[in-house]
């Protein structure tokens, strides 16, 4: 950034493409928060985040950076790699997803304009900004990319705080500097308010401690808010990373909470290496100096050890802390980036202590998002612990984070939750998943399953014996060792309360670092337990049994019981090739109660470096709400925001593809089927080598005419209005998807169209709006733009290539909902587009309309209210002016490169309008949106539905769809051509 010496261009989005698909997120342990499910998560840029226990993990893809801004609004967490931060117009794409907030009262827009200078008073060059609404979170929070220190964004007035996250990088994306830089409280009046952020006197970030330590990372965690509804933010620094945070006095509206975290390592060369996990307590203000003194007495001292299977495998180990009263309204502490540990190895971790928080570890045994095993240790100043991670058998127990009991009665009703997995230290993890089954005197009651689930099951009144089993496995990518246990917990149980009586146990071996047992006399030591909070009898009698065959053949071990819930069994380990042992082992209580369980790879033996695994077969990647089109940002770009579905569709003779046809757009617009038409052009990112060939599929499937370059019906431009060279596809930034969309919904409302296509080098601005004047001056009478970004200077700046006398111009709204407006569908001199559900029905006109939930709406932080234009509680532009379907769910047929897709997103309703433009043939009076204003007697009003994905309004039109004009729909849908 700034030391770069380069100009910043913002690249921008293709946004409103949307294809449908299935969800299907990995379950976790806890809910993070009630907005957010638990799980793994994959970014555009490639890399995953974990969320689990309130907190979001950023697990970064291999050679990718560590650094990375974490924000929860409205329980959402976005997550931005650092590296990305500067290349991107819009954060969309880096919301995990979550559902809307609670309804809140009507409110007026008022615009805000934020400026912020760095610690060296320049303009910070790139930087992510979070506003919040002081006096009730719900009425607004948001964030999004400040440019070259200047931010603009239309917020209902009130009180507000403000933060701006800086990132300077080197020319090769390497962070360089970090800067925080905040306004706790900020009044915007309804005439809108300016807030000047300055970092002159920003203080650097650093830890002292006891024994000498370089700087590994240190992240601050940042939070706003008004009872529990928070705005929190996380951001730091790596190691030689400079790292900056403003003063900031103590909120006088909400609340602010403040705390620092880091990571120091011992020196290079140090005979015996420590880590120091390091963490402050909350504060409510931000002080001037940002150095922190560690006391030895403060710290604990942890000693890991990390054991494994395979050679030199490469594990990662979070340090957390996680605070005795956390939740909604007390975020979890700031996270800091992992540590990279190539086990089997040993390490020594000092540990900050503090009464307002435990130590809590995890470990990824092989860096993989799906796999952890979690602890949670109340440590003291001066307390010295040992720790194993992953030693022993991993297998299914009565510990779970999913509730505060693995099987409790209540009465007649039995709960029960998603088992999970422990090793022999009680490290908790989620590793298996497999049936469940629950017996009630000999008769199956319930069946089920491991991970993620929850359930009532009624039970027979008085007493009756149960058996409980789990068959549960994991795949072997991570690990070899208790790849398959088998459980059957028997238990009497009565009409009571609480958990009931199951009996387990934890099983360990006389092993080495990598779970090794060596030729030889041997020992496996078995733990007893029972759930928490029941009863815990001694266990009266247990046996083991050890197979080198797994399972075939057993051979029985000499068992002591060592007291009434510890025992060993004895065995022999014959010299052989390396391999793996299985264990069984049966005991009762004196209760009652049964344990038996079978573990198949308990243990290595003869194996002394460990044994690799094969790379497994199942996919090791997480399947998210449609992922996206455009697998990674770019240098200098923003990923497009289009998403792909899973459904597809081959044609027959005897049925025409899925989603709607070109009959059924025009019949539910009313449009004209002799209609002649003109030529429209679209603008799109990147090259497409089929567009000809898939638009001639499209157009022969439905009995539409030719549209070719040979007969003149198709041209295809470059940037320069050339028809070559043209740009190729880019495999980084694919918009071949988005390019097959637009030229299939103006062939469906026009065959007799001519069409331009516009293909621009990159997604960059500056590109985009090159192109759009080769369009305009292409002959067309209506341009169609399916792409969108977030409002700043730099967009601002390139207004001028979005007017042109006797030209129409169309834009996507976006598919973010109710939020900040999208450019360039905020110009005055384009005609925003929003997005509808469009369902066929029995009524007159044979088709209803409700507001699509995610059409973009938004009121303008920086284009001033045009004259035609008349609502109330936005004082400049707001969006959208007419609509179109855009629903996914109800979306029209596209084909591209091989496969029929059910297509939505606003940018299927922005070619539709401008087509229906060049059929009305009135271009020379919608140089803006004017004319429509006019004439919304030839519009169908879109009265239901509401896009409040971000911000709830509570009912104002802003977000919800009513009688009349209103954000989603704009002033409805299109009843023939006589609006347009």
């Amino acid at each position: 950034m700034r030391s770069t010496g380069r100009r910043l261009t913002a690249g921008f989005a293709v946004a409103p493409l949307v294809l449908a698909a299935a969800a299907v997120i990995t379950p976790a342990a806890q809910a993070a928060t009630p907005s957010v499910r638990p799980g793994v998560y994959a970014l555009p840029t490639g890399d995953h985040v974990r969320i689990h226990g309130g907190r979001a993990d950023f697990l970064p893809a291999p050679g990718h950076g560590a650094a990375a801004i974490t924000t929860w609004l409205d329980g959402r967490p976005t997550v931005v790699p650092a590296a990305a931060l500067k290349h991107l117009s819009s954060l969309d794409a880096f919301e995990i997803g979550g559902t809307a907030p609670a309804a809140h009262p009507n409110y007026v827009m008022a615009p805000l304009h934020i400026t912020a200078t760095d610690h060296e008073g320049k303009p910070v060059q790139a930087a992510e900004v979070v506003v919040i609404n002081t006096d009730d979170p719900g009425r607004a929070t948001w964030d999004g990319i400040m440019l070259t220190g200047d931010s603009r964004i239309a917020v209902p007035a009130g009180h507000y705080s403000v933060a701006v996250a800086a990132f300077e990088t080197d020319a090769q994306d390497n962070p360089t500097e970090t800067e925080l830089l905040t306004a706790t409280d900020v009044t915007v009046p309804t005439a809108g308010s300016t807030v000047a952020i300055d970092g002159r006197k920003a203080s650097p970030v650093s830890f002292t401690t006891p024994l000498p330590s370089v700087d590994g990372a240190t992240v601050v965690g940042w939070s706003r808010g008004v009872g529990n509804k928070l705005a929190t933010l996380d951001i730091g620094a790596l190691a030689g990373t400079r790292f900056y945070v403003g003063q900031a006095a103590k909120a006088q509206y909400g609340t602010l909470q403040y705390s620092v975290a880091g990571r120091r390592n011992s020196p290079v060369g140090t005979v015996a290496p420590y880590t120091y996990a390091l963490a402050t307590p909350k504060t409510d203000s931000i002080g001037a100096n940002q150095t922190y003194a560690v006391k030895a007495s403060s710290l604990a001292t942890i000693d890991n050890t990390y054991v494994t299977d395979q050679p030199s495998q490469r594990a990662i180990m979070f340090d957390d802390f996680a605070l005795h009263s956390q939740g909604p309204g007390n975020p979890a502490l700031p996270v800091v980036p992992y540590l990279d540990v190539t086990a089997p190895a040993a390490d020594r971790h000092y540990v900050s202590t503090d009464p307002s928080f435990d130590y809590e570890g995890t470990f990824n045994p092989n860096g993989s998002p799906f796999t952890n095993l979690d602890r949670i240790l109340p440590l003291k100043g001066g307390q010295h612990t040992a720790l194993t991670w992953r030693g022993g058998v991993i297998t299914p127990s009565p510990s779970t984070v999913d509730g505060p009991c693995f099987l409790c009665r209540d009465g007649d009703t039995l709960h029960g939750v998603g088992v999970m997995d422990t090793d022999f230290a009680g490290n908790i993890g989620q590793w298996s998943d497999g049936p469940t089954t629950l017996a009630e005197d000999g008769k199956q009651i319930y069946s089920g399953g491991t991970e993620g689930y929850q359930f009532d099951q009624k039970l027979a009144a008085g007493k009756h014996h149960y058996l409980y089993k789990i068959d549960a496995t994991h795949d072997t990518n991570t690990t070899a060792l208790s790849t398959h246990t088998q459980i059957a917990w028997g238990f009497d149980s009565t009409t009571s309360n609480g958990p009931v009586p199951i009996l387990y146990a934890g099983a360990g071996f006389n092993q080495d670092s990598h779970d090794n047992i060596a030729p030889g006399k041997a020992t496996v030591s078995l733990a007893f337990h029972h759930q928490t909070g029941a009863a815990d009898p001694d266990v009266s009698a247990a046996t083991a049994d050890i197979s080198f065959d797994d399972g075939k053949t057993w051979q029985p071990t000499t068992v002591t019981l060592k007291d009434g819930h510890h025992a060993t069994g004895a065995f022999t380990v014959p010299a052989g090739k390396p391999g793996y042992l299985a264990l069984r082992f049966h005991a009762v209580d004196k209760s009652g109660s049964t344990l038996d369980e079978t573990v198949h790879n308990a243990a290595l033996v003869n194996a002394p470096n460990g044994i690799a695994t094969a790379p497994s077969n199942e996919d090791a990647q997480p399947t998210v709400d449609a992922h996206p089109v455009c697998a990674k940002a770019v240098s200098g770009h923003a990923r497009c925001l289009a998403l792909s579905a899973t459904a597809k569709w081959q044609p027959s003779a005897a049925k025409l593809p899925d989603g709607l046809a070109p009959a059924d757009i025009k019949s539910a617009y009313s449009i004209p089927s002799d209609a002649k038409g003109g030529t429209v052009a679209i603008v799109d990112a990147n090259g497409d080598a089929t567009a000809e060939q898939d638009l001639a599929v499209y157009r022969k499937t439905f009995g539409l005419p030719a549209c070719t370059t040979a007969n003149g019906c198709l041209t295809i431009l470059n940037q320069d209005g050339k028809t070559a060279p043209l740009p190729p596809v880019n495999p980084d930034d694919d918009w071949t998807d988005e390019i097959s969309l637009d030229l299939d919904m103006v062939s469906a409302v026009c065959p007799a169209c001519r069409i331009v296509l516009v293909e621009s080098n990159s997604s960059s601005t500056a590109d985009l709006s090159k192109a759009e004047t080769a369009a305009t001056g292409s002959g067309a009478v209506a341009v169609s733009n399916s792409f969108g970004g977030d409002e700043n200077t730099e967009s601002m700046a390139h207004a001028k290539d979005f007017t042109k006398p006797g030209v129409a111009i169309t834009a996507s709204s976006g598919d973010a909902g109710f939020l900040e407006a999208s450019w360039p569908a905020s110009l005055s001199t384009v005609i925003a587009v929003g997005g509808t559900t469009l369902t066929k029905d029995s009524s007159a006109r044979g088709w209803t309309e409700s507001a699509w939930k995610k059409a973009g709406s938004g009121c303008s932080g920086y284009v001033t209210k045009p004259s035609w234009q008349t609502d109330k509680n936005c004082p400049n532009r707001t969006i959208a002016d007419i609509s179109a379907v855009a629903d996914p769910a109800t979306g029209p047929a596209v084909y591209s490169a091989g496969d029929w897709f059910v297509v939505g997103g606003t940018s299927a309703s922005s070619p539709i309008i401008a087509a229906m433009i060049a059929l009305a043939g009135n271009s020379a009076k919608l140089g803006n949106a004017k004319y429509i204003y006019q004439h919304t007697s030839a519009l169908h009003d879109v009265t239901t539905g509401s896009n409040k994905q971000h911000w709830d309004c509570g009912g104002d039109y802003l977000c919800t769809a009513g009688k009349g004009y209103d954000g989603p729909t704009g002033l409805g849908t299109p009843n023939g051509l006589g609006a347009l």
